[in-house]
């Protein structure tokens, strides 16, 4: 008890210092970031911090669609396979070097080389010889990626891409200062002294660990500088949201989406919290390659035995919807206007099916649960969503018969575990990097370095491979919905529900953009 006491002591009184006369908020970030490397990090919170440092060729506007960055204009040929990006003038690193279109081209050649280890390369092989290069058949000089002039990037594609503008304002695709990543290419961005940003902000200091701080200040040398209105966001790192919450209550922290799920509907009722809209959805994750779940029948005794109306009415509260299929509502279907999850129906019951469940589970070989292995589900202690797996693991007991131990871990071991396959089942999640079905679906692929469940499906693949180089939209999004029929089917993943953010503001602060991605943008805050 005095531990827990200690530590909202002391977190509060870090979170209370500021910088007098000069326009700043606090944000909670809650996570300690595993990295904001922008090529490495593949976690939310890592890229909320990128999107503020960075900028890539594009950015994202306010209305979560890609806007002109660092190029002020782009030239497409008239087959689509040629773009070519004019950067602005006088760009600049926060160091003060100049930022130009070979920094581009690095930042997109170490996305898609081998050796950088980056869980988004495939998203690069959209572009010219881009797969070749990642598997070792042909070299940097083949890609297709120039860099004419200081001022000018051609992108070739393999091709034509239609999300090719959101991907350019995407952080796997920012530029890169290899004259410093080569010093140290898994560590740089951790360190003060090597975190050179090119975004709205820079970092000014990071203090590791619970309790911590990252505290990122307005970049002058930024191209839009005028244009940012704040000084300074302390990013503070509180993980417990009931101490996130009582630091909003003393004014400490001004804005926070690390709610206490429990909380959130009566917050909400007396407006002090709002629910904003998210393209995420939360899920489980089954190792595929680990018995008793290399059998399709067992993984989907599990998913049926879960009720979804329970756990978002009693337990994730606060707008969540339960999940009837993979990819999440507010997603544009075939049609623009239209949901995709709309044109796919519900194909995961809200509602557990019990007999169903153990009629799999005893054709799997396990009759009532008996000669059931032990099993174990790994979740973050970061997660805050400590109760979730408590529950899931009485439903699974009573509804099967079935004993699932419950293993938490620190978020950035929980992070390398789940990526070295380290686990039966695995708490999970994504949110939506753009509006696109496809986004989600294609980490599910063979070859992707986010397909954490070893799912390996051929008839999967080749869909995602044609979904990729289509260009008609109708043709595209029907290869989609059979795609994640099959993964429906072969369920590698067991969704659970869609995710909407309660979100806790202070009156003084306006102009803070939270996009259904996750994402929060600060540079066009301001406060009173």
């Amino acid at each position: 008890m005095r531990r827990i006491f200690a530590a909202i002591v002391i977190t509060l009184m870090a979170v209370s210092c500021s910088y007098a006369g000069e326009k700043e908020i606090t944000y909670n970030l809650g996570i300690d970031p595993q990295t904001i490397d922008p090529t490495l990090n593949y976690a939310l919170d890592g890229a909320i911090v990128d999107a503020n440092i960075f900028e890539g060729l594009l950015r994202t506007d306010f209305n979560n669609n890609p806007e002109p960055g660092c190029a002020e204009s782009w030239d497409v040929s008239a087959d689509g396979l040629k773009w070519t990006f004019h950067l602005r003038d006088n760009l600049k690193w926060s160091d003060g070097v100049p930022l130009t279109a070979s920094h581009f081209r690095d930042g997109i050649l170490r996305l898609i080389d081998p050796h950088t280890g980056s869980a988004y390369a495939t998203f690069g092989f959209f572009i010219k010889n881009a797969e070749s290069f990642y598997n070792g058949k042909v070299s940097s000089s083949d890609v297709g990626i120039s860099a004419p002039d200081d001022r000018t990037l051609i992108i070739t594609l393999e091709h034509v891409n239609p999300l090719m503008l959101y991907h350019m304002a995407f952080p796997s695709f920012f530029p890169a200062r290899m004259d410093i990543v080569r010093e140290n290419p898994r560590g740089w961005a951790a360190h003060i002294e090597t975190l050179t940003s090119n975004g709205p902000f820079k970092v000014e200091s990071w203090r590791h660990g619970p309790g911590g701080e990252i505290v990122i200040a307005r970049n002058p040398r930024y191209w839009d500088a005028d244009n940012v209105k704040i000084d300074r966001v302390r990013l503070v790192l509180i993980g417990d949201g009931n101490t996130a919450l009582a630091a909003f209550r003393a004014g400490r922290v001004d804005y926070m989406t690390t709610v206490p799920s429990l909380m959130a509907p009566i917050l909400i009722k007396r407006g002090e919290a709002v629910s904003e809209p998210s393209h995420t959805i939360y899920f489980y994750a089954f190792n595929v390659t680990r018995k008793p779940f290399d059998d399709v029948r067992v993984r989907r005794a599990f998913m049926l035995a879960i009720d979804r109306k329970i756990i978002t009415d009693k337990i994730a509260l606060g707008g969540n919807i339960p999940a009837s299929g993979m990819i999440c509502t507010n997603i544009p279907g075939a049609n623009p206007s239209e949901d995709f999850r709309t044109e796919g129906g519900e194909l995961i019951p809200v509602r557990a099916n019990v007999d169903e469940a153990r009629r799999l589970l005893a054709e799997a070989g396990y009759p009532n649960g008996e000669g059931f292995p032990e099993v174990t589900y790994k979740y973050s202690s970061s997660s805050g969503r400590k109760v979730l797996p408590e529950v899931l693991q009485g439903m699974w007991k009573t509804a099967l018969g079935v004993k699932v131990n419950l293993v938490n871990e620190e978020w950035k071991v929980f992070l390398t575990t789940k990526r070295n396959g380290d686990f039966d089942i695995a708490e999970s999640g994504w949110a939506m990097d753009f509006p696109d079905a496809s986004n989600l679906l294609d980490t599910m692929a063979s070859d992707s370095q986010n397909n954490d469940s070893r799912y390996d499906n051929p008839e999967y693949d080749a869909l995602i491979k044609k979904a990729q180089v289509e260009p008609d939209r109708l043709k595209r999004m029907n290869y989609l919905h059979e795609a994640e029929r099959i993964l429906v089917d072969d369920m590698p993943l067991a969704p659970l529900y869609f995710y909407s953010a309660a979100v806790m503001k202070s009156p003084r602060v306006k102009g803070i953009y939270h996009s259904p991605s996750g994402i929060i943008y600060f540079r066009g805050t301001e406060v009173d």
